[in-house]
């Protein structure tokens, strides 16, 4: 009896060890969820406990707590991203902040549609393996040395967000990390200057060519300034913005300097070889681009809203003679993406609803008013940029766009203006967490934080400089302010 007392003590003490050894490996991760929650839970009861008053009524202070409380679900990722969006614009209807037809009326827009035909196009183009012919020819022709390599990365990611807008990030990450590995390159600061400019190609040719993203900033406040964007419009406005493309990889090719020469063409052509001759796949896809890109260039002379045009042309990759697209292309489309999208859609609706966008201008335009555009402008950058330490770029769109938009009608500036400025600075990062598409470049494992910190610090303040110096002059020339 006391020998099975005794193993009985010995298997009691092995579990209990065994448990405390699971326990320790938990618990930072748990840690940091308990805190997570914690500010969850005590950031919106710290505002509910905020007093009442003619301007902060009941309505607004239970939409700030409600809005709070989604958005720091969104930032801290402590639950699935769709189960916040699908709960936020439910919590608006139950607790009568805001009517069915205002918080769910983001889905009769043209904004997830348009994102999600962008992405099944995409998807579409990657499969049939035109994204990757792009790639390989863009290379080719610019030459296989080292600054070359880069410049040809960006001429690859201007092309492909010409054929499909905003969705060049995974395809450039798996065409960069693939040219890195042929190298042999490693974690290195020449992996790094080719990787990053591949994060620079798909995201920066995007302030001049009109996509999704964009279309995100301008539904946020389209219940404060809804006036149609064309493609050329969109263009026109941000012309400028192609020579920060460029800036971007001479900026890199001068802090990751190769220790070696460097030269892939071999590589890439051998690549390109293997693709053989245009399929027929490949050329029914580039056909639906091209009817795509006819659309949004003609926008000024149809007047349909663009964005139909992606849902649109996603679709006809299925169509009978042309059947570019295959089931696996749908299954590959992030859905919960797309409620996110109309879920920060809907905290504007509400806000436009409650007025909190009128009452933040009648606040804030004395101040901006007696500053002048350049310094207005320069403080809704730094708003955003601040905010994007906290926030993701989307939350930020969906928490400021109305009440941004509210300010500058107040102020007499076109809010197109400061659509552009916040779609700039919430590009403007110091670590990776601060933006998932450039995370996902990060986290192939070839650039060292430390570099990554560096080139993203410096960007950062060129960028403010490049607003006020080259930017807001600009748009003052063109009236847009």
């Amino acid at each position: 009896m006391q020998a099975d007392n005794t193993i009985a003590a010995d298997g009691g003490n092995v579990r209990a060890s065994q448990e405390a050894a699971a326990g320790a490996d938990r618990s930072p991760a748990d840690r940091k969820q308990m805190i997570y929650w914690a500010v969850i839970v005590i950031a919106p009861l710290l505002v509910m406990m905020v007093p009442t008053g003619e301007t902060f009524t009941p309505v607004i202070r239970n939409f700030l707590a409600i809005t709070l409380c989604a958005i720091l679900i969104f930032a801290f990722e402590t639950l699935p991203q769709m189960i916040p969006a699908i709960l936020l614009p439910v919590a608006y209807v139950v607790a009568g902040i805001a009517p069915e037809q205002a918080v769910f009326g983001p889905w009769s827009t043209s904004v997830p549609w348009m994102f999600m035909g962008g992405i099944l196009m995409a998807n579409c183009l990657e499969s049939a393996g035109l994204l990757r012919r792009v790639a390989y020819w863009c290379i080719i022709k610019t030459g296989g040395t080292y600054n070359r390599i880069l410049y040809g990365i960006m001429f690859t990611g201007i092309i492909l967000n010409l054929l499909i807008p905003a969705q060049a990030v995974i395809p450039l990450a798996a065409f960069t990390y693939g040219i890195c590995l042929a190298l042999d390159l490693g974690r290195s600061k020449e992996s790094a200057g080719i990787m990053l400019t591949g994060a620079m190609a798909a995201l920066t040719p995007l302030y001049f060519f009109y996509n999704p993203n964009f279309n995100i900033i301008a539904g946020a406040g389209i219940t404060v300034y809804d006036v149609p964007m064309t493609w050329f419009l969109y263009l026109f406005h941000n012309a400028p913005m192609i020579l920060w493309s460029f800036f971007c990889v001479f900026l890199i090719t001068k802090i990751f300097k190769p220790s070696k020469e460097i030269n892939c063409k071999a590589y890439v052509s051998e690549a390109y070889d293997k693709l053989g001759k245009l399929t027929s796949k490949e050329k029914k896809g580039l056909f639906v681009t091209v009817l795509l890109v006819i659309f949004l260039m003609t926008g000024g002379l149809h007047h349909i809203n663009i964005g139909w045009g992606f849902a649109v042309a996603g679709c006809l990759m299925y169509l009978p003679g042309i059947r570019v697209g295959t089931e696996d292309d749908i299954k590959r489309i992030n859905f919960s993406l797309l409620f996110f999208v109309t879920a920060c859609m809907a905290i504007g609706a509400a806000s436009n609803v409650l007025g909190i966008g009128k009452i933040i201008a009648q606040y804030s335009t004395p101040m901006m008013e007696a500053s002048g555009s350049m310094f207005t402008l320069v403080l809704v950058w730094v708003l955003s940029v601040v905010s994007n330490f906290i926030m993701t770029p989307l939350a930020i769109w969906a928490a400021f766009t109305a009440p941004l938009a509210e300010i500058a009608l107040s102020v007499d500036i076109n809010p197109f203006s400061f659509y552009y400025v916040i779609n700039m600075a919430t590009n403007q990062i110091i670590l990776p967490y601060e933006y998932a598409l450039v995370l996902i470049y990060f986290s192939f494992g070839l650039i060292r934080l430390q570099d990554f910190v560096k080139f993203f610090s410096i960007k950062m303040i060129f960028n403010l400089i490049f607003i006020v110096v080259i930017m807001i002059p600009y748009w003052k020339f063109i009236g847009l302010i």
